[in-house]
């Protein structure tokens, strides 16, 4: 999965009500960032770990962006 299918994920889930929201948000704000300046692969990595806290990382979506 590209970068900006990460992101568009872990905007999906960042305002489930998870217990590490805060964190969630702060990581999606920093890929978000990232993104922007064109460092792809750490704006992909920001949104891997803003989706480990919003929906963990046995979720069928942290696994798709993890794994492509």
């Amino acid at each position: 999965m590209n970068t900006e299918g990460a992101i568009r994920l872990a905007r999906k889930h960042v305002g489930n009500g998870a217990a590490m929201e805060s964190s969630a948000r702060l990581c999606l704000q920093d890929a978000i960032e990232l993104h922007a300046k064109g460092e792809y692969e750490y704006a992909k990595k920001r949104a891997l770990k803003s989706l480990g806290y919003s929906v963990g990382i046995f979720s069928l979506d942290y696994q798709r962006v993890a794994n492509g």
